[in-house]
């Protein structure tokens, strides 16, 4: 592990809510990395919660301090990112991290999931998730936050993607881009681009986590290997009548606009709650109290539908 990549875990970690524990688990070829609570008992709602593109654990902090702490949680830092870290592959598409993410699940115990939350990418991989149907697992409710359902342009999909993901992935450029982010304000300037206010501490957490050429390179390959215009051609297949979804969309967010996001939300799952509000891309951290709400109605619901009951 980088000493940059240990400088941020240090400064994220002194921020970790009272009843969590840090984790590192082993499934395959991956050693997840990430909070957990310490038990999860039958009795008690159990949460999922997955970051977007170039985030981690700590981009769920400010609704960790807010959320009812009777509420089980296990908070990965997904493959390629954080201190999660992938040994032998650079798979990082849709389906391999809902593969992965359900190879930790049964390793850690879970069955059942009261709610699977994710932002942004993190809600796609959620959505992957709860499409594939895993024997074993029942997931009661699905959180999309600033989902990003919209895709890029078609020409980039088709022509421009498979040219550009190697070269932009090579280790010259994204060593250039880690040094870039550790002397320069280009993280200040990715932050302020998603038209939300985040405060200083978690500024600084991602100013130190892009500082590191791993974390870097697994964010490119996620991004790369993404095939959003393929997870939407399934969404019509949720099974939303066993699990409740909704979402929440940001009115002010310029990186997934609301106005080309709604009309793919209502076409493909017209039976999902939309919750609309303002505060950019990065609602987690910039309306935690109103995501923090969002999370417990949902649980509340798949509760009265019977799930973990």
């Amino acid at each position: 592990m980088s000493s940059t990549l240990d400088t941020w875990l240090q400064h994220v970690n002194r921020r970790i809510p009272r009843r969590l524990v840090a984790f590192e688990r082993r499934c395959g070829e991956t050693i997840w990395s990430g909070w957990r609570s310490a038990e999860f008992p039958e009795s008690r709602s159990t949460l999922l919660l997955l970051h977007g593109t170039g985030g981690a654990r700590h981009s769920w902090t400010p609704v960790l301090e807010r959320l009812d702490p009777s509420i089980s949680v296990l908070v990965p830092d997904l493959s390629g990112h954080g201190a999660t870290r992938c040994f032998g592959h650079t798979r990082h598409g849709l389906e391999d991290l809902a593969r992965e993410l359900l190879e930790l699940l049964r390793a850690e115990g879970l069955a059942r999931l009261d709610l699977v939350a994710g932002h942004s990418a993190g809600a796609a991989v959620a959505l992957v998730l709860a499409l594939g149907r895993p024997e074993g697992l029942q997931i009661g409710s699905l959180l999309g936050i600033a989902p990003s359902l919209v895709p890029p342009p078609a020409m980039y999909t088709l022509m421009l993607g498979p040219l550009l993901a190697p070269l932009i992935g090579s280790d010259l450029s994204v060593n250039a881009t880690a040094a870039l982010a550790r002397s320069t304000g280009l993280v200040d300037r990715l932050l302020d681009s998603t038209g939300s206010v985040i405060d200083a501490d978690q500024r600084e957490a991602y100013r130190l986590l892009f500082g590191d050429a791993g974390h870097v390179r697994g964010a490119i390959q996620f991004m790369a290997a993404t095939d959003l215009p393929g997870l939407l051609t399934r969404l019509t297949q949720l099974p939303t009548q066993t699990i409740a979804t909704g979402f929440l969309v940001a009115d002010d967010d310029p990186w997934i606009p609301a106005r080309s996001l709604m009309p793919i939300l209502s076409d493909r799952l017209p039976g999902a709650a939309i919750e609309r509000m303002r505060g950019g891309h990065m609602l987690p951290e910039a309306a935690p109290q109103r995501v923090a709400a969002a999370i417990e109605s949902l649980i509340a619901r798949a509760r009265a539908n019977g799930i973990g009951t």
